[in-house]
């Protein structure tokens, strides 16, 4: 289909809370890159939360609209990141300059990354000024394969209301996973409305880097995502590697408190074979010369991962969802990595796995996983795009205006 054609997209607007990691702005910048390459012109903005999005190469032709700065500290509790401000003030801050982004830009689509009403309900006011100001936007809702274990994510929909919003609010739901890994209309208890609804891509895995030997110098690299949580990962992994004489490279990343990423920059240097940086912008390719790979159980690393074939030992975070956990479990019954559970003695039992994983090398293909997600989910949007733009040229309907519920502060 031509970039011009019947189907183009020529307006997106991206939504991504950013309250945790890097997961959630990672996965939007690839989405817009493989869209802004496939549709020249396109005129894509992304609203996020993240503190650190100047610390990656954008894709040309992506608007950022920075939003202020919040840290999930608990299950669905939150806090500045300037802790002098106050909870309410900056979600009001936030939900106004996307309003207002919004209505501007009128997008053809209105996609929203994990978080249906957005942190704390930010976005429920969003979608009232869209309904307002643009009623033929499309608003799409981007699901990763798995959001947490199914119980709590059924309980924290019914107290939120996120049904509800599921019902009214989105025109498509599309999952960045398989059906046959998880259902989420079983999992989620999806009303039959919301699971007509539901469209899988398969996963959003970028093309990496080429195969690769292994490079003498990092046999063994060690990733935690943004490491606000990964030191103890990191340092039983330099432990390891030392007591296996293996070279070592960690990436603390660039969320991570400054007094455990300097504890962790000693470790290394303490071992003449191991490294330490704080951010790599192009993590792909620093894994795809490694031997062996130690990370948590985030989606896009995982989904990097597994195209690259490089053997993958996983520490996933258990606390405070069960989503890396049980990604990570249905990853290794496939034989796409290895599991070693956080916990006590986690280098000794690190040491065996990784053993393991450099004995039993490389794999060249993932038959058993679906990693042509982005192309798919191109497809969709673009007939999404083709729906609004149907709905614009068809004669104007009053359209009723039904308030959402806020969640509350």
């Amino acid at each position: 289909m031509s970039a011009h054609g019947p189907r183009a997209l020529r307006s997106l607007l991206l939504y991504a809370h950013d309250t945790y990691g890097l997961g959630h702005l990672r996965r939007n910048l690839a989405i817009a890159d493989h869209l802004l390459q496939a549709h020249p012109g396109l005129q894509a903005v992304l609203m996020s939360g993240s503190p650190v999005t100047g610390r990656f190469t954008l894709p040309t032709g992506l608007s950022v609209v920075h939003l202020p700065p919040v840290v999930k500290v608990g299950p669905e509790r939150y806090q500045p990141r300037d802790q002098r401000l106050d909870l309410r003030l900056v979600r009001r801050a936030r939900t106004a300059i996307m309003a207002d982004v919004a209505r501007r830009l009128r997008p053809d689509v209105f996609l929203v990354d994990h978080a249906p009403q957005g942190m704390r309900g930010e976005l429920l006011p969003v979608f009232d000024a869209l309904r307002q100001s643009s009623p033929a936007t499309r608003v799409v809702l981007g699901l990763r394969d798995i959001l947490d274990d199914p119980a709590t994510v059924r309980r924290t929909w019914t107290a939120d209301g996120v049904y509800r919003t599921l019902s009214e609010v989105f025109d498509r739901i599309v999952v960045y996973g398989s059906a046959g890994l998880l259902d989420l209309g079983a999992a989620y208890q999806l009303p039959p409305q919301v699971a007509d609804k539901v469209s899988y891509c398969g996963y959003l895995a970028r093309p990496g880097a080429p195969a690769a030997r292994p490079d003498p110098a990092t046999t063994v690299v060690g990733t935690a995502g943004g490491g606000g949580d990964g030191a103890r990962m990191l340092a039983a992994t330099l432990t390891a590697c030392r007591a296996l004489s293996l070279p070592s490279l960690v990436v603390t990343g660039p969320l991570m408190e400054p007094a455990e990423r300097r504890a962790l920059e000693a470790q290394a240097a303490a071992d003449p074979r191991a490294r330490a940086l704080e951010f790599v912008p192009d993590l792909g390719a620093t894994v795809a010369g490694a031997g062996a790979v130690v990370t948590m159980g985030g989606y896009n690393t995982l989904c990097e991962l597994v195209r690259s074939g490089v053997p993958t030992v996983v520490v996933p975070r258990v606390q405070p969802r069960r989503e890396q956990a049980i990604r990570a479990q249905l990853f290794a019954q496939r034989g796409l990595v290895q599991v070693v559970e956080p916990g006590a003695d986690l280098a000794a039992r690190l040491e065996p796995a990784l053993a393991a994983a450099l004995a039993a090398g490389r794999r060249e293909t993932a038959p058993n996983l679906d990693l042509g997600g982005l192309p798919r989910l191109g497809g969709i949007l673009e007939a999404e795009a083709a729906h609004s733009r149907q709905r614009r040229r068809a004669p104007a309907r009053p359209q009723p205006v039904r308030p959402l519920i806020l969640v509350p502060a």
